[in-house]
């Protein structure tokens, strides 16, 4: 005897009495997955700035192994000598007072030694691929220089004699993903909003915990990189989340700026060269 025979065909939609808000919720944070896991597989503007980042560490041991002050492995891992640093760019309180302000974009892809540059490039790596896969590489660039000139602004302006490092710009990452984190936190699959929300800061504590126990780690550069990054999260949109608007007009504005900027860097040290060559 046959059994008995459903109404409803096999393969109907799975979501067909589920709440359309509580649907539309979930097709939101699918959609913000895959946009998230696209971006992070191609992180070419992170890459492009770690690069950069090494290309200058790699310049500063040159320089400093052609004067006699670097060995030949101290090139990639030894101490850079502070008057290096400065010919390099470094943020130095008594030039950036008498105008070479571009010293506090040009610092920001200088370090001190070996494990500096290592643990700064890790940071900003694993940041990095999270921050350009939520705003795209254009914002990302800008954040990373707004966070990075907020870091090292503060630093002047506290009364630093001088500072380098990405570490004001890697702070600005992490205060950029927690406010994004709770901004779009009804819009964020569960586990990745706490990524966002929650467990970056615990390491945002740590780090400014450490810079007060450890003399000369730059606190302020910290923590105004951190304050730059923060705002900027409150107010630029971003790429994964539907809803928001994603201009290319003001995508555009912010690569420009940032190559302007960039660009206006390049010239300030350039000239500082040349200045000092013709001495």
């Amino acid at each position: 005897m046959a059994g008995p025979v459903d109404d409803e065909p096999p393969g109907g939609d799975p979501f067909a009495d589920m709440d359309p808000r509580h649907l539309a919720v979930l097709r939101a944070q699918a959609h913000v997955w895959r946009r998230l896991a696209d971006g992070m597989r191609r992180p070419w503007a992170t890459v492009g700035l770690l690069v950069v980042i090494g290309l200058a560490h790699l310049l500063a041991g040159l320089v400093g192994f052609s004067e006699g002050r670097v060995t030949f492995a101290g090139i990639i891992v030894g101490d850079r000598p502070t008057s290096t640093l400065v010919f390099m760019g470094a943020m130095y309180s008594p030039k950036v007072s008498a105008g070479e302000i571009w010293r506090l974009v040009s610092c920001l892809f200088l370090h001190g030694d070996g494990t500096h540059i290592l643990l700064n490039g890790i940071a900003l790596y694993g940041l990095g691929r999270l921050c350009e896969s939520v705003y795209g590489p254009m914002r990302f660039v800008w954040l990373f220089l707004v966070a990075g000139m907020a870091g090292s602004t503060l630093s002047f302006v506290g009364g630093n004699v001088a500072s380098v490092g990405a570490s004001g710009s890697i702070f600005g990452l992490m205060g950029a993903c927690i406010v994004f984190g709770y901004r779009y936190r009804l819009v964020l699959p569960p586990h990745i909003g706490e990524l966002f929300r929650k467990k970056l800061l615990p390491w945002v504590g740590l780090n400014l915990m450490i810079g007060v126990l450890i003399p000369f780690i730059d606190n302020l550069g910290h923590l105004g990189g951190l304050i730059g990054g923060a705002g900027f999260a409150l107010v630029v949109s971003n790429r994964i989340v539907p809803a928001e608007p994603n201009r290319l007009g003001a995508r555009v504005a912010m690569a420009v700026v940032s190559a302007l900027l960039l660009l206006c860097t390049a010239v300030g040290l350039l000239m500082t060269w040349i200045e000092r060559a013709q001495q």
